[in-house]
């Protein structure tokens, strides 16, 4: 646990694609797509296969989040580039499946691949 957390937000990225933008080991790094954006620090490894990106353990978009360069609001969650998709056998029984989380409205989540942009941002951060 203590190499996957490292006191905050992280993306794990290979380390070729991060030397073709020019991101060093621990640099503030922004992820987006059409869904959202959310704020991480890089952890820059071979051990991630060129290409794609990983983020593990979502954490409170409130704690250690800067403010994001593209929407001038706290970056987002590992599932703010992800969107919900609803399956009916999620719906079924009329439990309580769709209303444990806070101001969130879908089912539990699960592993979801998504098309995201990586670009360095400015190592100012305001939080």
């Amino acid at each position: 646990m203590l190499n996957l957390f490292r006191g905050g937000p992280v993306i794990w990225m290979n380390d070729l694609d991060a030397a073709k933008i020019k991101v060093a080991d621990n640099d503030w790094i922004e992820a987006y797509n059409r869904n959202g954006v959310t704020v991480a620090r890089a952890a820059v490894t071979h051990r991630v296969p060129p290409g794609t990106v990983l983020m593990y353990h979502a954490i409170d978009r409130h704690l250690q989040m800067p403010v994001s360069e593209l929407s001038g609001l706290h970056g987002g969650t590992d599932n703010s580039l992800t969107r919900v998709v609803m399956k009916p056998t999620h719906m079924i029984g009329g439990y309580a499946q769709l209303s444990y989380g806070f101001n969130y409205y879908g089912p539990v989540g699960s592993q979801r691949d998504e098309l995201a942009v990586i670009r360095r941002r400015s190592q100012q951060v305001e939080f």
